[in-house]
């Protein structure tokens, strides 16, 4: 059976010249890195054949990305030149170096050292995933993990009303109804609290960020999902006006309509730009609820410090919601009738984004 490539190549490039001389390989060309991730959001292929230096990002930068995804797809990086100190960079990354002329030979060894990496990522995803269903998981995962299943095809009466509905083909799902019925109360719980105490239109952004940060100061620390190793997290008063300033500057960088910080309940800490005409009230826990899964598959693979990200792509709006040490969720939204979001920028300018707020927030 083919396996799919996707040959990220302009109309000069000698990349392109390999499409068809490949056996086995099912190769198309995409004109521009950013094409392609998109590609790999929705369709993932087997593998990527890319130069290192491309007019929207380096191979560098295509990588690390990649990896950020935890998509099995592997990427082959070529470069006209040997360069050891690149090579390894590249290998660092998990991506494959292949330098010298492209010849179908040169490149076609390089896809059987990709596949084999991407049949041996799947192989480590599977047996994570058995390993995952022979321990019995605790109850605050059980519970996280039903919730999200609830949030796939979301109502408005979910949120309100929980549904305590058990299924009797699998063993022991009643009390995993209960649980997710709890979490689900609570959830509702906090989506009415913060209706009932947001602020009226004329009310000062200062404010509602100064109450939204006394509310994550005194939040209990237990009450957090997972822990940073390097001790609290919290978004005080004193630290308002950084936070501010390095939200506001990954705003001007990318251009979207908005960028919220939030704890883990889906309550907004502080936000840039402007909300209007989006439904933050049922999205913002939602994506919360997803969190609390994302968090839980860290906990297993035993990530200490990973990178979650979840992406939208749709007619009106993109909408990229990244995980803070398991502590904060960065969302940003795109109201694409105003600009569109490039993923490959989002990923680097956001990335940089994060370490300057963990920085503030430690």
């Amino acid at each position: 059976m083919d396996y799919r490539v996707l040959v990220v190549s302009s109309e000069q490039d000698p990349l392109r010249s390999l499409v068809g001389q490949i056996t086995g390989a099912n190769m198309q060309v995409i004109e521009s890195a950013n094409e392609v991730l998109w590609e790999v959001n929705t369709n993932p292929p087997q593998i990527i054949l890319a130069s290192m230096h491309m007019p929207d990002m380096s191979g560098l930068e295509l990588a690390d990305i990649l990896n950020g995804f935890g998509s099995p797809t592997r990427l082959v990086l070529w470069n006209p030149q040997s360069d050891q100190a690149l090579q390894t960079q590249v290998e660092a990354l998990g991506a494959v170096f292949v330098a010298g002329e492209p010849t179908p030979d040169l490149i076609n060894a390089a896809f059987q050292q990709a596949l084999t990496r991407y049949t041996q990522h799947e192989a480590q995803a599977a047996e994570a995933a058995e390993a995952e269903g022979d321990v019995e998981p605790e109850p605050t995962a059980r519970a996280a993990r039903a919730a999200a299943a609830r949030a796939e095809k979301p109502r408005s009466d979910e949120l309100r009303e929980p549904s305590t509905t058990s299924r009797s083909d699998k063993p022991g799902t009643s009390e995993l109804s209960e649980r997710a019925g709890s979490r689900a109360t609570r959830l509702s719980a906090r989506v009415t609290e913060r209706s009932a105490d947001a602020p009226k239109p004329a009310a000062s952004r200062s404010s509602i960020s100064e109450r939204a940060a006394e509310k994550a100061a005194t939040t209990p620390h237990h009450e957090s999902i997972g822990r940073r190793s390097s001790g609290n997290m919290v978004v005080t008063a004193e630290n308002l006006t950084p936070i501010r300033s390095v939200m506001s500057d990954l705003s001007q960088e990318l251009g979207p309509q908005c960028i919220m910080l939030t704890d883990r309940a889906g309550m907004v800490l502080v936000e840039v730009g402007t909300t209007d005409n989006l439904p933050t009230m049922i999205l913002l826990p939602l994506l919360s609820t997803s969190f609390s899964t994302a968090g839980e598959i860290a906990r297993q693979l035993r990530e200490k410090d990973a990178t979650t990200l979840y992406i939208h792509e749709g007619h009106n709006y993109d909408l990229y919601c990244f995980d803070i040490s398991q502590r904060f969720l960065l969302t940003l939204v795109f109201n694409k009738a105003v600009a569109n979001s490039r993923i490959g920028a989002v990923w680097v300018n956001t990335r940089r984004a994060i370490r300057e707020l963990q920085e503030v927030l430690s």
